[in-house]
């Protein structure tokens, strides 16, 4: 696990030293990153700017639904990036190669890219959490500051998690990138408010089967003292680790059916 973890270093660190050769194109590329996730926070702005509260939910209040899903999905991208690019080796035929070496496939896939532009995004999405404690004044306990920690780590693990299972589709689809837009992008964008919006069937799904309400809804319950209109106790706010833990296995067991069932695409 040591050595794994260093060469791991070694390789994501030589991706993040060749994408920083040219400064400012990649100043540009952060600088995009920010931007775009500006944008789409300066969209929830303007919907407050016509009604006082959703749902009951005031902009601060969004804005932390909104802060903790774009970090989380913006550190997932980061070090996901090659499950991103996944479907290209499968099509190009160049995962057959990766077959034939001596580390791991997943490590393989996951050491080939780094997507260091999306820090940026990462930058923005705290910035918006620093805005909302400002607008909420919320006191930081303890036990909120853990609950945040582990939101971030948690919710970083089960959209890399959704990543990895929507890439190993294409063992089977080929072509899988579709769906993980859908999957990511529209499941960032959904949690970005609160569930309270949706229809019943769709806050189940997100809680009961791709458990992106764990990213930031339900621990924001916690933090903001909420009641949950489901009925569910508050203490469900701290089982984030557990849906990032029982869907990343779900993403590991998918991967290894899909590795196990691999032919190749003829080409």
């Amino acid at each position: 696990m040591i050595r794994h973890a260093a060469l791991y270093a070694r390789l994501v660190g030589a991706r993040g030293r060749g994408q920083m050769q040219y400064r400012l194109s990649f100043a540009t590329l952060v600088l995009a990153s920010v931007l775009v996730t500006l944008a789409e926070f300066l969209v929830v702005v303007v919907i407050f700017g016509r009604i006082p509260h959703l749902a009951g939910w005031s902009l601060g209040e969004v804005a932390v639904l909104y802060g903790l899903s774009a970090i989380s999905f913006a550190m997932a991208e980061m070090f996901a990036a090659g499950f991103d690019v996944f479907p290209r080796q499968i099509v190009q035929g160049t995962f057959d190669r990766v077959l034939t070496r001596p580390l791991g496939a997943f490590f393989q896939v996951l050491a080939s890219e780094l997507a260091l532009r999306k820090i940026g995004k990462v930058a923005q999405g705290a910035a918006i959490l620093v805005y909302a404690q400002h607008s909420l004044a919320v006191h930081w306990s303890p036990e909120r500051l853990v609950v945040l920690a582990l939101t971030v780590v948690s919710g970083t693990a089960i959209f890399f998690s959704l990543i990895v299972i929507c890439a190993t589709s294409c063992f089977w689809t080929v072509q899988a990138n579709e769906a993980v837009n859908v999957l990511t992008n529209g499941g960032t964008a959904m949690i970005s408010y609160p569930l309270d919006i949706y229809h019943a069937w769709l806050r189940r799904l997100a809680t009961f089967v791709v458990p992106l309400a764990f990213v930031s809804y339900y621990p924001a319950l916690y933090v903001l003292d909420r009641a949950d209109p489901l009925g569910l106790p508050a203490w469900v706010g701290f089982l984030s680790p557990v849906a990032a833990a029982a869907f990343g296995f779900l993403a590991w067991t998918v991967w290894s059916v899909g590795v196990r069932h691999y032919q190749g695409t003829g080409s």
